[in-house]
């Protein structure tokens, strides 16, 4: 094992997320964008985010980098890797971190790259952030990535400017980028969006690939459903800044439990079903100015009892499979009754739930 790249924790997991809190404070309120996340992300495996847009995805990833500006703030939780708490280390030590530990592709490459200068200086720029090396080596090592990441007459290409490049090409560019430092966990947000199929399919080639051959774990933020199938061995699905459900991916697509995520599987097309109208998730995310009480999703949701006005809780269902949803793990009315009054549906709650 590496220097850098100590040993994971004693139950194979590289990161842990515990009851992270990130909340944007507004003139018209307090928008909880991430309220009470919990999961983790096991050394050199693929954990796939799901969820509608504004659930709280991207926000979960910038606060694990501490990159929330205001009116934004990380209010709660802890963000643990390889022992250490990041929300706990001073600037200087989470400088180190990012780019070191975690790399971040974000969202529109177009826009994330900087117009003003070379592909090749930027790689060049972030690899002498990080390491003691002089400018012709950190030219080199830019050269070097960009071959890694399939980009041919890479000596060539880092001279050019992003607008120079074509949609694909600027995002193999952004993942040189991230993985120039080695680090131990890459989150790839929305890493496909705005690419022809085809570009698509090369680009999660590409990150598996680079995951094998760099031992790395990947955080795989995403609303395509077909994409977490190819590439995740975990889920998360988020709704309205809280997870719904989590689970292997198996248990996730094979045997869904959440109406939330049962909603979301049944709205894409699936190859050798007989040709029939693809379901919607009726209604839309509620405003998180004015989330509902009880279940958030309990106005969208086709199996709303009178008890999902009180929060449901998020129970285990399988080793590894959990759920925030009154539905016993057989999809049945909960023991307590479909008609229980809130004093005994927060009983009940408590005693439920599983550690968050």
């Amino acid at each position: 094992m590496d220097a850098s790249h100590p040993a994971p924790s004693s139950d194979g997991s590289l990161l842990t997320i515990e009851n992270l809190k990130t909340h944007f404070f507004t003139s018209d309120g307090t928008v909880r964008a991430v309220d009470g996340v919990s999961f983790a992300i096991g050394d050199g495996k693929t954990l796939g985010v799901v969820g509608e847009s504004g659930c709280g995805k991207s926000i979960t990833a910038l606060s694990i980098l501490r990159l929330i500006e205001r009116p934004g703030r990380i209010v709660d939780g802890q963000v643990t890797m390889r022992g250490k708490n990041l929300l706990d280390l001073d600037d200087g030590a989470m400088r180190d971190v990012r780019g070191n530990q975690i790399s971040m592709i974000f969202q529109e490459p177009m826009t994330s790259l900087n117009p003003v200068y070379t592909c090749g200086d930027q790689i060049a720029e972030v690899v002498q952030q990080h390491e003691s090396l002089g400018r012709r080596d950190a030219w080199d090592r830019a050269v070097h990535m960009l071959e890694q990441v399939g980009i041919s007459e890479a000596a060539s290409r880092a001279r050019q400017y992003p607008h120079h490049l074509s949609g694909g090409m600027r995002q193999r560019v952004m993942i040189a980028m991230a993985l120039s430092t080695n680090p131990e966990l890459l989150i790839a947000d929305e890493p496909t969006t705005a690419l022809d199929v085809t570009i698509q399919a090369q680009i999660l080639e590409l990150m598996k690939a680079l995951r094998e051959a760099n031992k790395m774990a990947i955080m795989l933020i995403t609303h395509d459903l077909g994409v977490v199938a190819e590439m995740a061995d975990d889920v998360v699905v988020m709704y309205s800044g809280k997870v719904f459900e989590r689970g292997s991916v198996l248990q996730i697509f094979d045997a869904p439990h959440n109406p939330y995520s049962k909603g979301l599987l049944s709205s894409i097309p699936r190859l050798g079903e007989k040709r029939e109208r693809l379901q919607v998730i009726r209604g839309v995310v509620p405003n998180p100015l004015n989330l509902p009480t009880g279940c958030l999703f309990k106005r969208r949701c086709p199996y709303a009892m009178p008890v999902c006005d009180t929060p449901p809780p998020l129970r285990k269902l399988s080793p590894g499979h959990v759920s925030r949803c009154w539905l016993t793990a057989s999809g049945e009315a909960p023991e307590i009754g479909a008609d229980a009054p809130p004093e005994i549906a927060e009983e009940a709650a408590r005693e439920l739930s599983v550690a968050e």
